[in-house]
């Protein structure tokens, strides 16, 4: 694992990676990987995960990849963002592997606690470092304005592990100080199944403020440690002050062309492309369509959110493989969005302007910045079906220039000189080189 010395080491850190999880974060942490391999670099990930039948903390190992399965995800809530176990993992690979920089892409389902010599860059690619449910969801229907006094109800409804088992995971894990994980592992095979069910099963009860206080001193310890935090917006970056954390440097998302628009696009589809729940509104986007009475067809792509019923009753062409949403985006007549939540930087729309391809968007959080009206595509008020509708009918007969997002590799270069500035004496090892070498 330890390559030769002059060679820039990077080690990453998020919650899931491709091809087995495939969201923004995810594909983002991938693309940061083969860019830098291509530019000389060795880089390792660590990616933590649900993984169905596996033991807690297995831990699967690829070329530059270490998979470490937590079946608790939401247990974090209730130790304070802080595992053990994690801990000794990350410690451990960092300590074989000494790298240059950790580069922390998302610590869900991680564990916020860890120490290791390199310094740490962490990108926030969501509210999650100050919001227990994720992201800052919905709060009655609209945008969440917290953290406040409703975050207690509001992250229990999202911690769905149950006493016996949240019980066991931290055992394990101060365990793991003392014991390997993989024997770990061996110790949770070896309980008899009927035990493991009854861990599984139960009520949940709800989190305490204790608990969330709790977590929020883990992180903010965690930013302080950091030695630089990257926000891909200048609203997240914003929020992140507001929330009392050290200023991000807002450094945006790149996507390099890969899809000329298509001449067929001018009778080509709205498309929805997200998630099918209620946060992303693709409802709203379809009362709007069938409201504006345009004739050019809606295609509604996404897995499916949580909520069974909501994604019942919709539309839905299915979930599209990475692989061809740029062509699909080539040939549609403009992207669609209905967020009523404040996004950050989504990856798809900067894919949709890489194609040609217009963008219809909620004025509401990052998405502000990716779409100037009139040249990228349109902006309305979040939640408001008229003037989502308004803007359908003026996307079936106007034709946009549509801006490039910037390069990926003109992001990667923003990235590696901060490296190189945040990289200090503390691994006693030579500074990265602007150009990665």
């Amino acid at each position: 694992m330890i390559p030769e010395r002059g060679v820039p080491r990077l080690l990453q850190l998020v919650h899931g990676y491709p091809p087995r999880q495939s969201a923004g974060t995810e594909q983002y942490a991938r693309r940061v990987a083969d860019g830098l391999r291509a530019r000389g670099w060795d880089v390792h990930t660590v990616a933590a995960a649900p993984d169905a039948g596996a033991a807690p903390y297995a831990i699967t190992e690829g070329p530059g990849l270490t998979r470490v399965a937590n079946n608790t995800p939401y247990a974090g809530l209730r130790r304070g963002a802080s595992d053990p176990a994690f801990d000794r993992i990350v410690t451990d690979l960092a300590a074989r592997f000494r790298p240059d920089v950790v580069h922390v892409q998302h610590l869900a389902f991680l564990s916020a606690s860890f120490s290791v010599e390199a310094p740490v860059v962490w990108t926030l690619h969501d509210a999650w470092g100050w919001c227990p449910a994720g992201g800052l969801l919905l709060r009655d229907g609209q945008p969440c304005d917290g953290p406040g006094a409703a975050c207690v109800p509001c992250a229990s409804e999202w911690a769905r592990d149950t006493p016996a088992l949240t019980r066991a995971v931290g055992l394990a894990g101060r365990a793991s100080r003392y014991v390997a994980p993989a024997r770990l592992q061996g110790m949770w095979r070896r309980l008899p199944g009927g035990l493991r069910a009854r861990m599984l099963a139960g009520s949940t009860p709800p989190l305490t403020a204790g608990q969330l206080a709790d977590r929020d001193r883990t992180i903010r310890a965690f930013a302080a440690r950091c030695a630089a935090l990257v926000s891909p917006s200048r609203w997240l970056a914003a929020a992140a002050v507001a929330q009392g954390l050290p200023a991000p440097r807002v450094i945006p998302h790149g996507v390099d062309p890969v899809a000329c628009r298509d001449p067929r696009a001018a009778d080509g589809p709205f498309l929805f492309l997200g998630t099918l729940a209620s946060h992303k509104g693709p409802h709203l986007v379809r009362e709007a369509w069938r409201a504006s009475g345009v004739d050019v067809p809606l295609r509604v792509h996404g897995p499916p959110g949580p909520d069974a019923a909501y994604v019942a009753g919709l539309p839905n062409d299915g979930a599209l493989d990475a692989a061809v949403i740029p062509a699909q985006l080539a040939r549609a007549r403009a992207l669609v969005l209905g967020s009523i939540w404040p996004e950050n930087a989504p990856l798809v729309v900067l894919e949709a302007r890489a194609a040609g391809c217009p963008v219809i968007a909620p004025d509401i959080g990052g998405l502000s910045e990716l779409v100037e009206p009139g040249v990228d595509g349109w902006l309305y008020p979040p939640g408001n079906v008229p003037a989502l509708a308004a803007a359908l009918r003026a996307a079936a007969i106007t034709t946009l220039p549509v801006r490039p997002p910037p390069t990926f590799a003109a992001h990667l270069d923003q990235l590696v000189a901060l490296y190189a500035t945040t990289h200090g004496s503390a691994s006693g090892r030579p500074p990265v080189g602007r150009n990665g070498v």
